[in-house]
């Protein structure tokens, strides 16, 4: 299919998605904020994790694959295949933005467990969780193509996008509680940043490619 000159955004979708910026800019600030330097859970951290460690135990194979996800090489995959999708599709503005998204999501997060210096285990760096900022990045992505070749009112893909972000993120959030990887607000963190960054990336986007 033709990788035509087509906007990175549907139309009727751009409102929504800076109220969606907006929200990841919270999930992100707010525990960044009332977690900075502890090395430990939080009371909520606790609790939530008590309910993902009920989990059937054969699931403990699925938190690993998609903990691959959020390797190194399985984050290089995954935006490989998520860009390789949209020119498919002939959204080649939406390629762009997967990647700079990916890419920005990456770095903040880096960035970011240095300046909010949490930690887990061994003092390992935990806040946000990369692993989930990269998923959602993908699901958001993918809601938004959804969205668009779908051909929906700014009402339902309103609806839509959150709805895959949502189902993404929190997928790998659980996969990396399950693992004890990350405190449960880490994960919700991770989220925030990867709803941010792909909301900014595709908001800056040119309406024409």
């Amino acid at each position: 299919m033709s990788t035509r000159t087509l906007p990175a955004l549907g139309q009727g979708l751009r409102r929504p998605l800076a109220v969606l910026a907006a929200v990841g800019a919270v999930l992100l600030a707010v525990p960044a904020v009332a977690f900075a330097g502890d090395t430990g859970p939080s009371r909520l951290d606790g609790s939530v994790q008590q309910l993902v460690d009920k989990s059937p135990a054969g699931l403990w194979n699925l938190a690993h694959a998609l903990d691959w996800l959020g390797e190194p090489t399985g984050r290089a995959v995954l935006t490989i295949a998520l860009a390789a999708v949209c020119l498919v599709a002939g959204r080649r503005m939406l390629a762009i933005a997967a990647v700079a998204a990916m890419v920005a999501a990456t770095l903040l997060s880096t960035v970011l467990k240095y300046v909010v210096d949490r930690r887990i285990h061994d003092g390992s760096l935990s806040y946000p969780s990369g692993h989930v900022a990269a998923v959602t990045v993908a699901a958001t992505i993918i809601g938004l193509l959804l969205a668009d070749l779908l051909r929906t009112t700014s009402v339902r893909g309103t609806a839509v996008v959150p709805a895959v972000s949502v189902l993404g993120g929190g997928l790998m959030a659980w996969g990396q509680i399950l693992l004890t990887a990350h405190y449960p607000t880490d994960a919700l963190g991770g989220y925030g940043c990867g709803l941010l960054v792909t909301a900014g990336a595709v908001l800056l986007m040119p309406r024409r490619g």
